[in-house]
């Protein structure tokens, strides 16, 4: 019996469907540039001859001999059409773009293959496809032999975002500087700049690094623009800020800040950013954020941080919307506004989380572990940090083993285990001791668990590492907290000197994952360690209704302790009123309500709450009847 009218055609029609790799009527319609009507007959005829199952399936061998039939220079018109279409179509289509690229030969030449992979390249990163991106610039910096220098650069440039978008920072550093000597060589400034700057980030990866430095100094001597030497001021900011005391195995625990010369370049770049594009004006303002720690810059520190969140929020960089929320989160903590940390900490989290970058999922994780810590649920806070130390691990982040030793320390500290705290105390040559706060939370243990002679001998040497612009509240409350478990009174008046200048500020570590609570409710365990019970109330007035309004545990549990070492004031403690609560009482006479004192004070009503019920403590009665008898007996109601 001899074939079937239509058996060459359909078999043709076929072969070029296994080709494209598309083998329904629509694609072999298209593929082969007939009719639809013409598509379905061929595969009807390829099914009834048994080519074609019932599944659309083609046995391996049937497959090889229709293709081996097709002329070369069809199999090569159909691969390269296929590419075309395949790289247009975005980041879904990349495999199969670059196979069917690379089988269409000369058909789609390098020129073609180079642009079209840049192009869904640039198409991937717009998306936050990484992944995607990474390949397909990768195989453009593969095949590009143009010699057009400035455009290698900016591909590379690309590539490094996406690199970074991985979690692989060095592999994207070594880009930059490529991308550097490439902008030299092409004479392009721009260039020069951009890859230089985005070397310098993210500023926490290598402190003080000297391969960023000496690529920004390469950068100012050919930059043009004003918004250039801008960006390289904020770039030489953050990589002055810090360096490292150690760097074993790319890992950092222990930096020594230097102040003077980073907030200079960061004050330069503030100034000429002035008029400048959004992403100028926010580089300026993190690096002015990040190199001016100390408490006394805590007013305008917020007022930064909060506007550049706004300019990330604005120019959709992920990275960068992360850090500038982070920042404003401990500036909002510092200055114990808790529903703005929370709003801080939500936008941490869902940029992290909607980007999938894993360094950024990192400092999210620990972040939100930070603040678990802070509301009490320890369990859950050490949960997250471990889930925080595996994605750090796996993508190397310079501070995930500081990170990890830290939570671990932290977690033995809030439960107040003494038997769990041994397991955590390092030997004295442990890297992580070189952080002062590593050594306060290590002295705190070792007193804890009866060693003072050791925990004190940690203290002093913390104290001589007291930097204004490293973590200066939080180390203090560190040693404050080892400290009154010593019998050592001149540590608990020196560290209380430390503090009585900052007892309107909330302690916490610069990188949010740690908040020791209101300053003042230190300085009283310290005065009521130098058997200054009146002050120690006076502090613990201030400080209690500021740990509340954080909901932070752990301070609260600090003041009910301390308040039940404190004998009874024989005067009542009605002479110890906040002059905030004493507005809240004079209009709880007047028989207001909540939200109505909160409407006329300008607070919020659980402020009110707040203090109404530190009011009623302190007067030592139980409703408003009470509280407005008992303050008008003793004069309080007087403005």
């Amino acid at each position: 019996m001899g074939p079937e009218p239509n058996d060459a055609t359909w078999r043709h029609l076929l072969a070029i469907g296994l080709v494209a790799g598309d083998i329904t009527p629509t694609g072999v319609a298209r593929d082969a540039h007939v009719h639809l009507a013409e598509a379905e007959v061929a595969l009807s005829n390829a099914r009834d001859a048994g080519v074609l199952g019932a599944d659309d399936e083609v046995d391996e061998l049937d497959k090889i001999e229709l293709i081996a039939n097709l002329p070369e220079q069809v199999v090569a018109e159909v691969h390269a059409a296929v590419a075309r279409r395949r790289f247009a179509e975005g980041p879904e289509g990349i495999v199969d773009a670059i196979a069917h690229a690379r089988a269409a030969g000369r058909l789609v030449g390098l020129e073609e293959m180079v642009s079209m992979a840049d192009h869904g390249g640039r198409t991937s990163l717009s998306v936050g496809d990484y992944s995607s991106a990474r390949q397909l610039l990768e195989l453009a910096v593969e095949l590009d032999t143009s010699g057009d220098f400035a455009d290698q650069g900016r591909r590379l440039c690309d590539l490094a975002t996406a690199l970074d978008g991985v979690g692989d920072v060095a592999a994207a550093r070594h880009h930059l500087g490529r991308a550097v000597t490439l902008g030299e060589l092409a004479h392009d400034p721009a260039l020069v700049v951009r890859a230089a700057v985005q070397h310098a980030l993210p500023a926490d990866w290598y402190a003080g690094d000297p391969a960023t430095s000496g690529l920004l100094r390469r950068a100012e001597e050919v930059a043009e623009r004003p918004d250039e030497f801008a960006r390289i001021r904020a770039a030489r900011a953050f990589t002055e800020n810090r360096i490292p005391l150690s760097n074993e195995d790319g890992q950092q625990f222990a930096w020594v800040a230097r102040a003077a010369t980073a907030q200079r370049f960061a004050d330069e770049a503030i100034e000429m950013a002035k008029g400048c594009d959004p992403r100028t004006r926010l580089l300026a303002l993190m690096s002015w954020r990040t190199t001016h720690r100390g408490p006394r810059h805590l007013m305008r520190r917020r007022e930064v941080s909060m506007a550049a969140l706004q300019l990330a929020e604005e120019i959709r960089d992920p990275s960068l919307q992360v850090e500038a929320a982070i920042a404003l989160s401990v500036d909002a903590l510092e200055s114990a506004d808790r529903a703005l940390y929370d709003q801080s900490l939500a936008v941490v989290r869902w940029v992290a989380e909607r980007d999938g970058n894993p360094r950024l999922l990192w400092r999210a994780r620990t972040t939100v572990a930070g603040g678990m810590y802070l509301d009490g649920e320890f369990d859950r806070g050490a949960e997250e940090a471990l889930r925080a130390q595996q994605v750090g691990e796996s993508v190397e982040v310079p501070g995930w083993l500081g990170a990890a030793f830290f939570f671990e320390g932290q977690h033995a500290i809030s439960l107040d285990d003494p038997e769990r705290m041994p397991a955590v105390q390092m030997s004295d040559d442990f890297l992580g001791l070189l952080n002062p706060i590593g050594r306060a939370g290590v002295a705190f243990m070792l007193a804890r668990c009866g060693q003072h002679e050791r925990a004190e001998s940690y203290v002093r040497r913390a104290l001589r590492q007291l930097d204004e612009e490293a973590s200066y509240l939080m180390l203090a409350t560190r040693l404050a907290a080892a400290a009154v478990e010593l019998d050592t009174p001149d540590l608990h008046r020196e560290i209380a000197d430390i503090l009585l200048p900052w007892v309107s500020h909330v302690s916490l570590d610069s990188h949010a994952w740690c908040c020791d609570g209101p300053v003042s409710v230190w300085v009283a365990m310290l005065l009521h360690r130098l058997g200054d019970d009146e002050g120690a109330r006076r502090e613990l007035d201030r400080g209690e209704p500021v740990a509340r309004a954080l909901n932070d545990v752990r301070s609260m549990r600090r003041v009910r302790l301390l308040r039940e070492f404190l004998p009874e004031d024989s005067a009542g403690s009605a002479a110890h009123l906040t002059e905030r609560e004493l507005d809240v009482l004079r209009l709880l006479a007047t028989g207001a309500t909540n939200p109505q004192i909160a409407a006329s004070l300008a607070y919020s009503v659980s402020t009110v709450r707040n203090e109404t019920v530190s009011i009623y403590r302190k007067l030592g009665v139980r409703g408003r009847a009470e509280a407005v008898s008992k303050a008008a007996s003793q004069g309080l109601l007087k403005a």
